[in-house]
């Protein structure tokens, strides 16, 4: 039985399309991951699933009685909410029915209880407790504590104010209020990002036992590898099924991408054995009936396409004039907004180093970044800059805009000439039709890679990068790993992947030491 069903979708942004032609089943209890490139249309396909989106053919089937749960990049919430507060919302419903029950029991203390009125009460009263025991009513405290814990949240403090938290510890809240609600789809986009490894695996753990159906976009590989039975591939607008988990379908693709590659190559070899073959024997009398009949067979032959290849991103970060020896140096630094979040810091960075600040989230690794480059003062303590300095900030969150890719990057470089940044947006990995969209529609991905042309074209000595990785898929974070091990100048990264810098940083940062 299908919880979900797309007939012959198909979708563009203006002249350009996203998805071609998408036929799509998802099966009851199926635990699947959508994969691709980002801006192969992973988030597009969520969108139009959601109806935020309206395809431009086809049709999408879900039954009424579906209940879905979205975590999309980019969705808000009620910041005047406690963590308590937002993650019992989840149970609204639940409660509602709560307060039925309790008018109901005051209108049965003041009826008869022969009266038919009072039988009529007891049922729909029987009814409602009936719901509610089947919804494990009276467990939602130890249900709200257990994925708390398994997402980090309840060591926050559960009262605290959700305007207090950091970015991270926000999405973590809104993916909590999912698994809560326990819808019968749940559509997860990136749900990893910003999660430490303790509740990856947590969430790991959590997914495999879901008993109802679920997609999830993801580009941790271990992770997508971990939770699913089916994945969907999106690739050049087209989708296609593979049963198994992440590992099966990469061997699956390259054993279909092998076969179709011989199949083109040994149809290329027999159409220029013909084509030699008519060009050598067309024009005499004795065998011009054969090389007819070749070209005949020529022209009815059903070609195969040639492969389409993906083109991969590639980063190069310009360098400016060599720093002093110093870059940076702090001397029982506190830092943080009203009160101290990292204490005592004595911290020394030197031309060359590459350091990456590690610790679990919201302890204050992109406060101290924002520190370091002046956006906020630190609470305490003494600082001393370097030489010589040309910092480039790459941000881990930054606003939306109405600008296109290619206005943005002009409007900070008005000297370059268009066809040149094109050429960096399509470095980056950025198509023609990504280029023209609005940075507000792109998805995470095209959003970050925006932001690291813009890095990519500010000449520096110095990086500092907060999760630059978010988002990115697998051959865009390994272009930027190399970028990095290549760059010259001082680094300094805060990244919660350890396969990203573990083999090329020269010095590590625990924030955990510090608290």
């Amino acid at each position: 039985m299908s919880v979900l069903n797309v007939e012959n979708l198909s979708f563009s942004f203006g002249d350009k399309p996203v998805l071609k032609n998408i036929s799509f089943a998802l099966q009851k209890g199926e635990h699947a991951g959508l994969v691709g490139i980002n801006g192969a249309g992973k988030t597009t396909f969520f969108n139009i699933l959601m109806g935020n989106l309206v395809p431009d053919e086809g049709s999408v089937y879900k039954s009424s009685s579906i209940n879905i749960g979205y975590l999309d990049q980019h969705s808000e919430f009620n910041k005047e909410y406690s963590i308590k507060d937002w993650l019992k919302s989840a149970f609204d419903k639940l409660y509602l029915i709560e307060r039925k029950m309790i008018k109901i029991s005051d209108s049965m203390s003041c009826t008869n209880s022969d009266s038919e009125k009072m039988k009529k009460l007891l049922n729909e009263y029987g009814k409602f407790q009936d719901r509610l025991d089947r919804s494990d009513f009276y467990k939602i405290d130890s249900l709200i504590e257990n994925v708390a814990r398994g997402l980090g949240l309840y060591q926050l403090g559960m009262d605290t104010s959700v305007d207090k938290l950091s970015g991270g510890q926000r999405t973590k809240l809104k993916l909590a209020k999912l698994l809560l609600m326990n819808p019968d789809l749940l559509l997860l986009d990136e749900p990893t990002n910003y999660l430490d490894k303790e509740h990856i695996d947590w969430l790991a753990d959590h997914l495999n036992n879901y008993p109802n159906s679920f997609i999830v976009i993801s580009h941790d590989t271990i992770f997508l590898n971990n939770i699913t039975n089916v994945i969907f591939n999106i690739e050049f607008g087209y989708l296609k099924r593979y049963p198994g988990n992440y590992k099966k379908f990469l061997m699956l693709k390259d054993e279909e991408t092998k076969r179709y590659t011989d199949m083109y190559n040994r149809q290329q070899k027999e159409i220029n054995k013909m084509e030699e073959f008519i060009n050598k024997n067309i024009v005499r009398a004795s065998t011009t009936k054969r090389a007819q009949s070749r070209r005949k067979q020529l022209e009815k032959m059903e070609k195969i396409e040639k492969p389409l290849k993906i083109s991969k991103p590639h980063f190069n970060f310009q360098e400016a004039r060599n720093s002093g020896e110093l870059v940076f140096r702090c001397t029982n630094m506190n830092i943080g907004y009203y009160y101290p979040i990292i204490k005592n810091l004595n911290l020394k960075i030197m031309r060359g180093n590459k350091i990456a600040v590690v610790g679990c989230n919201g302890i204050g690794k992109s406060t101290l970044l924002k520190t370091i480059m002046g956006i906020i003062p630190p609470l305490t303590g003494k600082i001393d800059m370097g030489n010589y300095l040309y910092p480039v900030y790459f941000e881990q969150e930054t606003k939306s805009t109405n600008y296109t890719p290619l206005e943005e990057i002009w409007k900070d470089f008005p000297q370059k000439k268009q066809q040149e940044i094109r050429g960096v947006l399509a470095q980056c990995g950025l198509r023609q039709e990504h280029i023209l969209q609005k940075i507000s529609s792109l998805s995470g991905g095209e959003q970050s890679k925006v932001r690291l042309c813009k890095s990519m074209m500010t000449p520096s000595n110095w990086l500092l990068l907060d999760e630059p990785t978010n988002h990115l898929d697998l051959d865009a974070k390994n272009a930027l790993k190399e970028a990095l091990i290549d760059y010259k100048g001082t680094i300094l990264l805060v990244c919660h992947e350890k396969e990203f810098f573990e083999d090329w940083v020269t010095d590590i940062w625990n924030m955990e030491k510090y608290i």
